[in-house]
């Protein structure tokens, strides 16, 4: 018997339609009215921005939809054609059914293509293209919160009030307000008030946050701890402390596409977290490293010194200790001789103590001493102070080099601090987990999405066989048909993905992220066999 290509194109033709109007209604819907955008922060868009947000949120809303819509226009024309005695006819004919389920085939695996290629590479790309595109315009989300009661806040401090701002038109990084009145708060205290001829707002992205940095011009102000006539102040600069905005979509491991995946899933300690984790080791060896070289030349003649390309000091004390837990050193009866740029200093301090400065990188890292009760001197007149910071001085260049050239496999291996016990084994172990979390996350991220994916497949053929049996032609019929299969296989994927996140269950969670297809799998095969030729 000849093959019924005219019966599958018209099969196709008849679930092509109602493929296509229910995937354009949910996708609709769930863009524009679901859940997708509560992950942002409508308030901070304008309404340029909300239409072109709209563009790339859909295929999003589309990746949840398109197979949905498969597995519904699938039981929806199957179960026409079986309540309309189109398969009896079939059989009389000589035709085999399962020859029919062959636009079905085609359609399921188109969806899963679809399906595969959105969760993999358009929607990873869409996230970035959305911090971009509502990042971009920094000129009018700063125009917007101008408008606020409480203005802009920055450096946790400053509340900023402004009549006017523009983009720079030289750096579409910087913005300049003019006409500036400000207020520097401590808690519920306002410190200082007064105004400012502009004020220059610099922007530094990168795919975890926003910083911003901010520094006021022609300042005139009042201030009240200093009371009194002479508490008004002019000065022409004041820069303000970095203020870091989180990202509107932060950079996870499940916005990352599958070329990304596979990266990170051989190298699993270049992730963001993973890294960060790493740098804070590399940070504690090297502070570990320069107290313990520190204690030693303390210990031979009760004296050492810290120094850099700006700054030296040489320190005495009469008593010094480690300070367990930090790891710095505490001294007691010191006297410092500090040496910047030919000028000479003398400090001397009841107590001092040697602790870290970190900062954003190794090299930017350091040590300061902190002096309590000290008292001051450039060879004149002695001024006493509660506490003298004094630093930080930067580490030694041969230090960060040593240590910036270590792999993590050395790092996490045998102790750099050898005649000790380590001390930064606790340490260690926050980094291997950082390291084994996003693995786990990666390998769970790539079996949901693969889930995902075959699943539409499986549930697609269950839908025809469940519509020709239950001869659905009525269309709730044919929706219930599809979404109670739909629902359990969603709910086991999502539940394995997050059991896999966790180290006691990571192996269950995969097992349960495809259990659910199995079953459909035994359902599918089961009713092919045996309620079918029923």
């Amino acid at each position: 018997m000849p093959f019924p290509w005219t019966l599958e194109r018209y099969i196709l033709r008849e679930m092509g339609k109602t493929f296509l109007l229910s995937a354009v209604a949910l996708t609709g819907v769930l863009g524009l009215g679901g859940g997708v955008l509560q992950m942002i922060r409508l308030g901070e868009m304008t309404p340029g921005q909300f239409a072109r947000l709209m563009f790339l949120v859909l295929p999003l809303a589309a990746a949840l939809t398109l197979p949905i819509a498969a597995l519904f226009s699938a039981a929806a024309t199957y179960g026409r054609l079986s309540a309309d005695n189109e398969f009896v006819a079939c059989r009389s004919s000589g035709i085999n059914l399962h020859v029919l389920f062959l636009p079905a085939v085609v359609l399921s695996l188109v969806s899963a293509s679809v399906t595969f290629a959105l969760s993999n590479f358009l929607i990873p790309g869409m996230v970035r293209n959305l911090n971009e595109l509502l990042g971009a315009d920094f000129g009018s989300i700063i125009e917007q919160r101008l408008n606020r009661p409480r203005g802009i806040t920055l450096g946790g401090r400053f509340r900023i009030y402004a009549d006017d701002s523009i983009v720079d038109a030289s750096n579409p990084d910087r913005i300049i307000l003019y006409n500036v009145a400000f207020i520097e708060v401590d808690g519920e205290e306002w410190v200082r008030f007064g105004t400012a001829r502009e004020v220059l707002l610099g922007f530094d992205r990168d795919e975890t946050r926003v910083r911003v940095s901010a520094t006021l011009r022609g300042l005139s102000y009042y201030d009240r701890r200093a009371g009194g006539a002479g508490a008004f102040f002019d000065n022409a600069e004041q820069a303000i402390g970095v203020t870091q905005l989180p990202t509107l979509v932060p950079l996870k491991i499940k916005y990352l596409n599958l070329g990304e995946l596979l990266y990170y899933l051989s190298r699993p300690g270049k992730w963001t977290k993973a890294r960060e984790e790493m740098d804070r080791l590399r940070e504690a060896v090297a502070r570990w490293r320069v107290y313990d070289a520190i204690e030693t030349d303390w210990l031979t003649d009760h004296q050492f010194t810290l120094a850099d390309s700006n700054v030296q000091y040489t320190v005495w004390a009469k008593e010094g200790a480690r300070i367990p837990r930090e790891g710095g050193l505490e001294l007691t009866g010191v006297t410092i001789e500090e040496r910047r740029q030919g000028r000479r200093r003398a400090i001397t301090a009841d107590r001092a103590v040697v602790e870290a400065a970190r900062g954003d990188t190794l090299a930017e890292s350091g040590v300061r001493i902190e002096a309590y009760d000290a008292r001051l001197s450039d060879g004149t007149d002695w001024i006493h102070r509660p506490k003298e910071t004094l630093g930080p001085v930067a580490l030694a260049p041969e230090l960060v080099a040593e240590l910036e050239e270590m792999s993590d496999a050395e790092l996490l291996g045998a102790s750099l601090l050898p005649d000790r016990d380590d001390p930064l084994a606790h340490r260690r172990e926050q980094a291997e987990e950082a390291r084994a979390e996003a693995l786990r996350r990666v390998v769970g991220t790539i079996h949901e999405r693969m889930a995902f994916s075959v699943s539409v497949v499986v549930l697609v053929i269950l839908g025809v066989v469940l519509g020709i049996v239950f001869r659905g032609s009525h269309v709730m019929t044919a929706f219930g048909i599809s979404f109670v299969p739909s629902l359990f296989v969603i709910i086991t994927i999502v539940m394995g993905k997050q059991m896999s996140h966790n180290a006691p269950t990571y192996l269950l969670g995969l097992l349960v992220m495809w259990s659910g297809i199995a079953l459909v799998v035994g359902l599918d095969f089961w009713t092919l066999t045996r309620v079918l030729r029923r």
